[in-house]
């Protein structure tokens, strides 16, 4: 079996992999590149090459056919490896005209700030290309397609910015013959002879050949250090928030919605993290760390790229059925975030839509594998290529709600008083529910002088370890400002002047419906964690204050839930016994796990969904009993 050694430059990394004509990963490599730290990062992706390309091939005695390399955006290198890399913010003072190029303004920006290694360099480069040269001593700019030719420069824009178009070298296409290895690449690689290079091209391009994503109405996820979503269409399509671009395919269309620094919040938030832990957590551990406590910084980032994704996808998708074009749903992710199960189930459900992540997780890795094959003779064309390599491993699927989607723990014989919760049972808004928590830990952030990620990374922290000693309990937010200094009154305090529901919520008919049915038969009130006075907002903007008029809040006892108080002041109110009263809420360790001690009962709910079906489930079980 022979094999081609594929590497993909990306923004934080060097990945690197042998793959066989079968489509096959035969050993993998993944090197770091500490851009932060160097203004000559692309001297790093040689060495990150040859290191990485050498371990690759020592794992097999297979042969090695060819060599094809891709990489990240515009980014620019001078031949002594200074590098300008494409997600660079350029000063405003910089006056440049208005162009659609991709390269032009950071061209004229390397030339304006880079004056020594503008006028030493014979050649300015792209990504890939540079390491291309590196391999081969050929100078080429890889032009993914004629079309691309306004992205990148015509002599006449190249007059315009003052750009010696001799700097730049000629341009050829994905697949085009390079070179071979030079006699110092083979010795270090571990070569016996030398081989063809080929040339894959900018990433985004590799990546829609690795994801099959090149006839009509296929859509793909490029989640790495950066994300954007890529839908191939017949036609162009306008808007603001999109980028539209040629395919590699003639005739077809690349259209993309750019979400810039996923991946780089992601790896901010886990070396804080790791910091605060004082050891290195792993990305699987970090999504975990996120998922178990909606209320931390990394669950904030998590949302912000979700939602996003969401605005995206959308907007492509309805764009795409207003011009009446054909749109697969189903996306195919590629990329370092393709890697992790639990948050491509978590992307699957708020985009609405199946994600799909093939054999090859790095997909550009496997379009510089097609390329290089294609141009080897082996396929007839780069679709030929996909049809046969790009193949299905996972498909995460939207969750469907399940009918019995709460647990009810037990229902007293004899009930007469319902004991709910509000936030996150009476309504559910995930952005209020982050929001009433977010509020504070900002209030308090600004009063301790440090940041507002500073501090939601600290509560988080606190209340993690606070449950990995007390055997996986909860600590509400409250009880936890306590060992920071903040009194339960100063909390109270804080929510009266901060939480304002009705910016979230709004009039809920069907729930007012409900709590009337209720209300024939039981006793209702209110047990919440916040002061009464947000708690009675909430009610009103849900329209069922009028209903529920007792609220027993933090400022009632001054203590938070789980504690008795709250539950024993709720008994008086309507003159209960705890074995006539059922608790209703969305969190077992605050809501039920202590009326059940109390002798209550308990049904833990995951939202307003399952509310509203309690007149239906109460009557059944009295009608059986």
């Amino acid at each position: 079996m022979s094999n081609v050694l594929c590497a993909d430059i990306g923004t934080t990394s060097l990945k690197i992999a042998l793959i066989s004509e079968q489509g096959e990963v035969v050993s993998f490599c993944k090197r770091p590149l500490n851009f932060q730290k160097s203004d000559y990062v692309a001297n790093q992706w040689l060495q990150a090459f040859t290191g990485g390309g050498a371990e690759c091939i020592q794992k097999t005695d297979e042969e090695v056919l060819a060599i094809c390399i891709s990489g990240n955006g515009p980014t620019l290198v001078s031949q002594n490896g200074r590098t300008l890399l494409w997600n660079s913010i350029l000063p405003s003072e910089l006056k440049l005209p208005s162009t659609k190029s991709l390269f032009l303004p950071l061209l004229a920006a390397f030339k304006h700030f880079y004056k020594d290694e503008w006028k030493g360099s014979p050649h300015i480069f792209s990504g890939p290309e540079y390491l291309i040269y590196k391999l081969t001593d050929k100078a080429v700019t890889i032009l993914p397609e004629k079309r691309f030719q306004n992205a990148y420069w015509t002599s006449e824009e190249l007059k315009a910015f003052d750009i010696e178009e001799e700097k730049l070298p000629d341009f050829v296409e994905p697949g085009y013959f390079a070179g071979k290895t030079t006699e110092e690449c083979n010795k270090v690689l571990g070569l016996k002879k030398a081989i063809p290079v080929f040339c894959g091209g900018p990433d985004f391009i590799t990546a829609l050949i690795g994801t099959g994503c090149l006839k009509a109405g296929k859509i793909c996820d490029r989640a790495g250090s950066s994300e954007g979503l890529n839908f191939c269409s017949e036609r162009a399509l306008k808007s603001p928030n999109l980028r539209t671009l040629p395919s590699v395919i003639p005739g077809l269309w690349n259209i993309s919605y750019m979400i810039p620094k996923s991946g780089s919040l992601i790896t901010d938030f886990k070396n804080e993290i790791s910091s605060l832990e004082e050891r290195e957590l792993s990305y699987e551990e970090i999504i975990d760390y996120a998922f178990n406590d909606k209320n931390s910084e990394g669950w904030r980032i998590l949302s912000e790229i979700l939602e996003n994704n969401k605005k995206g996808f959308e907007e492509i998708k309805g764009l795409a059925n207003e011009a009446q074009i054909p749109f697969d749903d189903k996306v195919f992710i590629t990329g370092g975030q393709a890697k992790n199960p639990r948050w491509l189930k978590e992307k699957a459900k708020v985009l609405g839509t199946s994600i799909c992540r093939g054999k090859v997780f790095d997909s550009e890795l496997l379009g510089d594998a097609i390329i290089a094959f294609t141009s080897l003779g082996l396929f007839n064309s780069w679709q030929q290529g996909a049809e046969k390599l790009v193949k299905e491993r996972d498909l995460f699927s939207p969750e469907k709600e399940s009918p019995e989607s709460f647990k009810v723990f037990s229902i007293p014989e004899k009930l007469t008083t319902i004991i709910f919760d509000i936030d996150s049972t009476l309504y559910t808004s995930a952005a209020y529910a982050f929001e009433q928590v977010d509020a504070q830990i900002r209030f308090w952030a600004k009063k301790q002088n440090i940041s507002e990620a500073q501090a939601r990374n600290k509560i988080s922290e606190f209340r993690r370890n606070w449950s990995s000693q007390h055997s996986g309990k909860k600590i509400s937010l409250g009880n936890t400002f306590t060992h920071f200094g903040v009194t339960i009154e100063e909390s109270v305090q804080m929510r009266r002047n901060l939480l304002e529901p009705k910016n979230f919520l709004h009039k809920d008919q069907r729930l007012i419906e409900t709590i009337k049915e209720l209300k024939k038969k039981y006793k209702v009130i209110c047990v919440t964690n916040n002061p009464e006075l947000p708690a009675k907002k909430t009610l009103e903007a849900l329209g069922i204050l009028e209903l529920i008029p007792d609220v027993i809040g933090l400022d009632t006892s001054g203590k938070s839930k789980p504690a008795r108080e709250p539950f024993e002041i709720a008994l008086e109110k309507t003159s209960s016994k705890a074995n006539e009263c059922i608790s209703i809420g969305d969190r077992y360790d605050m809501d039920i796990s202590l009326p059940l001690e109390m002798g209550m009962g308990g049904i833990l709910v995951s939202g307003v969904k399952d509310v509203y079906r309690l007149p239906e489930i109460l009557s059944k079980t009295f009608q059986n009993t």
